[in-house]
């Protein structure tokens, strides 16, 4: 078992990555496959991102764990702004898609304003989340091996509050 301070680091780190927040309108999405479509967001330019079912496992229960950022960056709303209760992370679960780690990392917009914790998947096993306001997360399960997911909720899908 990792200890939850070592999560809370890596979440921290996703805000080393921190861009300039802009609000986007949802553009079609274009169809590739049963599970998967290409997506585009003005956030992400000229770029389109693959998003596809989300490969989570049945969730039993979420704990929220704490938030982190100043929403002080340009551009940035408050992050007071950004308190999700159990029923909303549970309700972006539902709908985020997963996205691969490298347009996660690369083609994402980055915001300091997140939220973390834990849950208990329906099969007993521990996983650790962290939820960005601009509706990307990335969730580890433990385990050998450790799975590691990484998703993003557009817009279209994830247009409640409190995500921005």
């Amino acid at each position: 078992m990792k200890p939850v301070l070592g999560r809370i680091r890596f979440f921290g780190w996703t805000a080393c990555l921190s861009g300039i927040l802009a609000f986007s309108v949802s553009s079609p999405a274009q169809q590739v496959s049963d599970s998967c479509v290409e997506s585009m967001e003005d956030d992400f330019a000229e770029d389109t991102i693959l998003l596809c079912s989300s490969p989570l496992p049945p969730v039993k229960t979420i704990h929220i764990e704490g938030s982190r950022g100043d929403g002080k960056k340009a551009g940035e709303p408050d992050c007071d702004t950004f308190r999700p209760d159990v029923a909303t992370i549970r309700r972006y679960f539902s709908k985020a898609r997963f996205i691969n780690e490298q347009d996660w990392i690369h083609k994402l917009t980055w915001i300091s304003c997140r939220v973390y914790g834990s849950m208990i998947l329906e099969d007993g096993r521990k996983a650790y989340w962290g939820i960005s306001a601009s509706r990307s997360a990335s969730v580890v399960i433990e385990g050998q091996p450790e799975q590691d997911f990484y998703l993003y909720c557009p817009e279209a899908d994830c247009d409640f509050l409190p995500f921005w």
